[in-house]
């Protein structure tokens, strides 16, 4: 008997006829055409793109030896570091705008993670400019022209974040602007854990807790004004200020954010007199 043994390692068995030295190149023909089927051809890898522009609206040049860093990252985290994907690094930076180009690997991405697309400017490792928005990305729309804005990164010395005047600035993304003569939104964390503020028609005021970069809030008491016209940012505000929250301050800017709601806010400390 002969016996040949396939590429998926199956046994064939040939009858004592084939051992005639007439039929053997027959045999081995046979054996080349079994592995040739059997070889599928190698699947095409897929990729994800993520592109667009990076700016910032000031009218400045950077300083020589500037750094330009625009990093995909997965965000899915909210008490970890971000998990880098990929960096793009330019280390002569010139006018923006800047343009960027990620190609992704399908099988690099995990599914129901959440992934963003941020940059920032350096120079001598002292931040000069950073996007202070998530960029979501990579979550089913078009990442093909993105715009990433930078802003400067004021180096005074952090505010406090309790007993400060928090103004309301944006909303996700939505700048928030205020009529003469109207009272702004804003929020007051005082030592003792209370809380209190306006969100642009009515008072509120609660308890929270501090841990480290998280914020607790509890059920705020809130008045029942109706105003007009409406304030569309009033119940994301009010969303924001219930359960558990990440902040952080940088100079003057107060960022808060619920990943579970979908929510983030800017503030600004205002000083009083």
């Amino acid at each position: 008997m002969l016996f040949l043994k396939n590429n998926y390692g199956e046994i064939i068995m040939l009858s004592a006829c084939y051992r005639s030295p007439a039929l053997l190149p027959v045999v081995l023909l046979l054996s080349v055409l079994m592995a040739g089927c059997s070889n599928q051809p190698a699947k095409e890898p897929v990729f994800r793109e993520v592109s667009g522009q990076v700016i910032y609206l000031e009218r400045l040049l950077l300083p020589a030896a500037s750094r330009l860093e625009i990093t995909l990252q997965d965000v899915s985290l909210a008490d970890a570091p971000a998990v880098v994907i990929d960096r793009i690094v330019d280390n002569t930076p010139d006018t923006p705008p800047y343009p960027f180009h990620f190609r992704v690997p399908e099988d690099k991405l995990i599914q129901g993670h959440s992934y963003s697309v941020s940059a920032r400017i350096l120079h001598d490792n002292k931040l000069l400019f950073i996007t202070d928005t998530r960029y979501q990305v990579l979550a089913g729309d078009d990442d093909s022209d993105l715009m990433l804005i930078m802003t400067p990164v004021n180096h005074t010395p952090d505010a406090s974040l309790q007993n400060t005047y928090w103004k309301l600035n944006s909303i996700n993304e939505q700048k928030i602007s205020v009529k003469e003569g109207q009272r702004e939104a804003h929020l007051i964390l005082k030592q003792g854990n209370r809380a209190q503020g306006y969100s642009g028609c009515n008072q509120f005021s609660g308890n929270f807790r501090q841990q480290k970069n998280r914020l607790n809030f509890e059920r705020m008491a809130v008045t029942r004004r109706a105003c007009l016209p409406d304030l569309r940012y009033e119940s994301l505000y009010l969303g924001l200020l219930q359960g558990e929250v990440s902040w952080k301050v940088r100079g003057n800017t107060l960022y808060l954010e619920s990943t579970a709601r979908g929510i983030r806010a800017s503030f600004s400390a205002v000083y009083l007199n």
